[in-house]
Parts: structure tokens; C-alpha cells; sequence
């Protein structure tokens, strides 16, 4: 009989293990349930406000090179998430060209007011839903003031979130055409 007690006392301290380990499992899951996105959106947060950072830095090495004809920049440009998009098309059936534009896709942020543009200093900032998440693009505009090109080229190129940094090189090539509009080409290595 007193086997069997001690046998019953071992298999109830088992018994009740387990049972706290599960307890403790499920709290730690409903807390990471909770807490991961709140990470995941502060990350984006981040990302969003360094990218901002750079296309500033970029908007600013654009407009000194666009002072002197011949004026060569080179800025160097990480993307950690998202992709940057260099669009230098213009003419007809073209919404907007000579704008280059950040754009982080499929996230649970909303950054700004939904379907409002919002321009900080020469950046254009849009939030769209996308189901439920949503899409957020950082966007600056040179169609008015600059003929953007891509290598030589009216074209759009687009580059993607990686490991190393990209070197842009921005180069005043003179005024283009009848507009009189100044010609900036952009090459990335």
C-alpha cells in the first residue's frame, strides 16, 4: 500500500508539471500574439523615417548638382525593406514621371491618414489600404523643375531591399530641349 501512495504522489507532481508548463506556454504565446506586431509596426516605423532621411539626402545632393552643368554627385543609399523606384518617363499616356519613389508594401502600419497626400519639405507621403494591411509610398517630384533620366534614358528602373547599399550617381547634364528645363541623369551601381 505504501508503494502505491508514493507511486500516486510522483505521478500527480508529473502530472501537475506538465500541467503548469502548458499554462506557462499559452500565457507566453498570448503575450508574443500581442507584442510581436506591436515590434513589427515599430520596425517599420523606423525604416520609414530612415528612408525619409535619405531620399531628403538625396533630394538635396540632386538640387546642388542641378546648380552647375557637369556637377557629379555620388550618394550611397541602403535599403533595408521596400523598393525605391527611379522613374525618368515622360510624354503621353505618363501620369507623373521625373520622381523617384520609396515605396513599403503589405504592412500592418498605417503611417498617415489613408487615401490623403501629405507633403513634409519636397517628400509626398501616401498611405493606401491594401485588404488589411497597408501600402505607404514616399514620393518627391521633379517634373516641373528637372528632366530626370536613367542612364541616358527616358525610363523607370526599379530596386529592391538587400544587403548592400546602393550608389547612386547623380550627374548634372546641362539644359534639355524647349523647356529649359535642367537635365539631371541618374546612374546606380
Amino acid at each position: 500500500m505504501r508503494f502505491i501512495i508514493l507511486k500516486n504522489k510522483k505521478s500527480q507532481v508529473w502530472v501537475e508539471t506538465a500541467i503548469y508548463t502548458l499554462i506557462g506556454l499559452t500565457i507566453i504565446a498570448i503575450v508574443l500574439s500581442i507584442v510581436a506586431p506591436q515590434i513589427e509596426r515599430a520596425k517599420e516605423k523606423t525604416i520609414i523615417a530612415q528612408t525619409y532621411e535619405a531620399l531628403n539626402e538625396l533630394n538635396t545632393q540632386i538640387r546642388k548638382v542641378s546648380q552647375v552643368a557637369g556637377n557629379k554627385k555620388i550618394v550611397s543609399l541602403r535599403l533595408t525593406k521596400g523598393s525605391l523606384t527611379i522613374d525618368g518617363t515622360e510624354g503621353e499616356g505618363v501620369e507623373i514621371g521625373n520622381k523617384i519613389t520609396y515605396t513599403l508594401e503589405d504592412t500592418k502600419l498605417e503611417f498617415s491618414e489613408v487615401d490623403t497626400e501629405i507633403k513634409e519639405g519636397d517628400i509626398y507621403i501616401m498611405t493606401e489600404k491594401y485588404g488589411r494591411n497597408y501600402n505607404i509610398f514616399l514620393e518627391t517630384r521633379y517634373d516641373e523643375i528637372f528632366d530626370i533620366t536613367f542612364s541616358g534614358e527616358d525610363k523607370s528602373r526599379v530596386f529592391y531591399g538587400g544587403g548592400a547599399p546602393y550608389e547612386i550617381i547623380i550627374e548634372n547634364i546641362g539644359y534639355g530641349g524647349v523647356d529649359g528645363r535642367t537635365k539631371i541623369d541618374i546612374i546606380v551601381s
